[in-house]
């Protein structure tokens, strides 16, 4: 699943975010986009977990949004 989440100064937070998301995911991804204020996560977890984590590190997220899939199906085979 792919999220967009919008809240304000993530970018001090990204080490956190990671460690609590590869509890859940060992192989999710998580970047902050220029001006701190959205998080692009990519990860196998419901948006309700991905909100779990981002309180748990203390930034409880204004928006959390999840993104339509990109996946064509052709390399599951």
């Amino acid at each position: 699943m792919e999220f967009e989440v919008r809240l304000a100064g993530a970018g001090a937070a990204l080490p956190a975010i990671q460690a609590l998301l590869w509890q859940k995911d060992p192989a999710a991804l998580v970047d902050c986009d220029a001006g701190g204020d959205r998080l692009r996560v990519k990860a196998w977890i419901s948006a309700a977990q991905l909100t779990e984590i981002l309180m748990q590190a203390g930034l409880p997220p204004s928006e959390v949004s999840q993104l339509p899939s990109v996946c064509c199906g052709d390399c599951s085979g």
